[in-house]
């Protein structure tokens, strides 16, 4: 008796295969390089022919439906269009831009992007100005265009209600640690929902990640890429994950040039009230609850669990705390 095919929720496409399909898809003449350049929530690869850098995603079965993809394609489209600086998905033979891939586990959609080239200057000041009104003009631009976007909104269930949950199980033996958090993000949840509200300009359409993981540099201007987060949120929230991710490595950014200078570069082209500019340590907050989620729904598909540790709870703790802590002003009445 022939057995069954075990099952599996997470396969690690063959270099080689992709290299045969990409060969098929795309008018490239060059002998096609292909290797895997990191996993996550995607599996990326970087692919070259001849002196052409490219980047395939491969998104991870079930994250999101086809129509997702097709609505981020068309999103970075037009924003390229309107003279937003973004790693473009290339166009397939037929004119496509996204295939899907027929794994054991289920359908992976795939889609090429450029590269985005990254030759930045010594300017860190001008570099973040430029950002943040390259960010702010992203936001206009989104304002005009009322994206269509069917993935779940940054909201509060997804910054707060769902992280809860997912995260709820690696605190069984830290209790308090997890009540501290339900605690400290709820209120900050109560201040949102109080002082900002669900409407414009407050919320909208937002890139959803923008760190120095995801944007490249050339001299002073950025290029933004992987929009794999985008959804409808608060634009406090777009605006305050720069200054989340560079506090990692400098716990005082927020009171750094460069920072003012991101603020500035944003303010320049959109405006931003009070009540927006503090809840911005809110927001940082949620994101480090929302990032702890993050990282416990990639255990579950492909990463393993051994560094989700206590000295990962501890330190994920300690950054939420400094953020929380900085919200004072805002969670004031």
């Amino acid at each position: 008796m022939k057995e069954a095919l075990f099952p599996v929720r997470y396969t690690q496409l063959h270099p080689d295969a992709l290299k045969k399909e990409l060969a098929a898809r795309y008018e490239w003449k060059e002998p096609i390089e292909c290797r895997l350049f990191d996993s996550g929530i995607n599996d990326i690869y970087v692919v070259s022919a001849g002196d052409k850098r490219c980047f395939l995603r491969v998104a991870l079965t079930g994250r999101y439906e086809r129509k997702d993809y097709e609505e981020e394609v068309a999103i970075i489209n037009t924003l390229s269009d309107q003279g937003i600086p973004v790693a473009k998905p290339i166009r397939c033979k037929d004119s496509s831009l996204l295939w899907e891939i027929h794994a054991p586990e289920g359908i992976r959609h795939a889609i090429l992007f450029a590269e985005a080239k990254h030759a930045p200057s010594e300017d860190k000041a001008k570099q973040a100005h430029q950002l943040g009104s390259t960010l702010a003009q992203l936001h206009a631009i989104a304002d005009e265009q009322t994206f269509t976007v069917s993935r779940p909104a940054i909201d509060l269930q997804q910054l707060i209600e769902e992280p809860l949950k997912k995260v709820k199980p690696y605190f069984e033996r830290r209790s308090s640690d997890y009540l501290y958090f339900k605690n400290a993000a709820e209120q900050l949840g109560r201040a949102v929902e109080r002082k900002l509200g669900y409407e414009m300009p407050y919320y909208g359409y937002c890139h959803g990640d923008i760190h120095g993981g995801n944007v490249h540099f050339v001299q002073e201007q950025p290029v933004l890429f992987d929009f794999d987060c985008m959804g409808y949120g608060w634009r406090a929230y777009d605006i305050c994950v720069f200054a989340w991710n560079e506090t990692f490595g400098d716990e005082a950014y927020v009171q750094s040039e460069a920072w003012t200078a991101f603020l500035s570069g944003y303010l320049s082209v959109r405006p931003l009230s009070k009540m927006e500019v503090e809840s911005i340590p809110a927001f940082a907050a949620l994101r480090d609850l929302w990032l702890m989620s993050l990282h416990a729904d990639v255990i579950e598909r492909n990463a393993g669990c051994s560094w989700y540790n206590d000295g990962y709870l501890d330190y994920r703790l300690r950054i939420f705390k400094l953020w929380y802590e900085r919200a004072a002003a805002f969670l004031t009445d």
